[in-house]
C-alpha cells in the first residue's frame, strides 16, 4: 500500500445528482456504489471529498481516510444555472486550496469517482513527473489510429500510404485525475498549468462513466477484474 500521508492530499468532487446516468454516483458496479470504488482505492490517503449529497455525509462519516464536508450553495446554485455554461469545479478547487491547503508546494491529486478502476499506483507512478521539469499531469489515452480534425488530418499525410504504427499518437483527456501543486493552481487558475505532462492509462483503468453504455461496459468488467 502506498502512503503519501502528510505529502499530498486527494481532492474529489461527487454530485448528488447526474445529467446523462440518474443517480450515476449511486449505481452499483460490481456490488459496489460506483462513487465508492475511488474511495476504497485511496484507503490510507488524505482524502477529501465536497459533495451536495446528505447520503456521502453521513456514510463518510465512518470512513477514517476520509474528510467529507457540504458543497457552498454559490456552487451548488451555479451547477442548476442554465446559463451558467461551464463547471463550477474550479471554484470548488479553490475552496479547498484556501481553507485546506497551507503549503505552495503540495501535491494535489483530484481523480474522478466515475473512473471505478483506477489504481492507486498508476496515479502515484504518474506523479513522478512532477519531479521531471513538468508543473503538472493529466490523465489521458492514447489512440494510434488515423485522426481528422474538421476534416483535415491531424497526425499523418494522406498524400501516402502509412502504416498505424508509425502513427503519431492521438493523446485524448479522460478526466481520470489531474496532480499539480497548490502554487500551479494559483497562478494558472487550473488545473492544467504551463507545462503539462499527459499520462496515457491503460484500459479497464481508462473506463470513463459519461453514458448508460460506459455503465454497462464497467458492470461487465466487474465480472472480470
Amino acid at each position: 500500500m502506498y502512503v503519501y500521508r502528510g505529502i499530498m492530499k486527494f481532492f474529489i468532487i461527487i454530485k448528488q445528482h447526474s445529467e446523462r446516468v440518474k443517480d450515476k454516483n449511486f449505481r452499483l458496479v460490481g456490488g459496489i456504489p460506483l462513487w465508492k470504488h475511488l474511495v476504497n482505492e485511496l484507503t490510507g490517503q488524505d482524502v477529501y471529498i465536497d459533495t451536495d449529497s446528505d447520503k456521502i455525509l453521513d456514510e463518510c462519516q465512518n470512513i477514517e481516510h476520509v474528510t467529507a464536508y457540504a458543497r457552498e450553495q454559490g456552487h451548488i446554485n451555479l451547477e442548476l444555472d442554465a446559463s451558467f455554461k461551464v463547471s463550477p469545479a474550479l471554484l470548488m478547487i479553490e475552496r479547498f486550496l484556501d481553507e485546506r491547503v497551507e503549503d505552495e508546494n503540495e501535491v494535489i491529486i483530484t481523480p474522478h469517482v466515475t473512473s471505478p478502476y483506477i489504481k492507486l499506483k498508476t496515479i502515484m507512478d504518474a506523479s513522478l513527473y512532477l519531479n521531471q521539469g513538468y508543473d503538472s499531469v493529466q490523465a489521458c489515452t492514447s489512440h494510434q489510429e488515423f485522426a481528422y480534425y474538421q476534416g483535415a488530418p491531424i497526425n499523418f499525410d494522406q498524400t501516402v500510404i502509412q502504416k498505424t504504427q508509425d502513427l503519431e499518437p492521438i493523446l485524448l483527456g479522460n478526466g481520470a485525475f489531474f496532480i499539480f501543486k497548490k502554487g500551479t493552481f494559483k497562478e494558472c487558475k487550473n488545473r492544467t498549468g504551463k507545462n503539462p505532462y499527459f499520462y496515457p492509462i491503460p484500459f479497464p483503468e481508462s473506463i470513463e462513466i459519461d453514458t448508460h453504455e460506459d455503465l454497462e461496459i464497467a458492470k461487465k468488467w466487474s465480472r472480470i477484474l
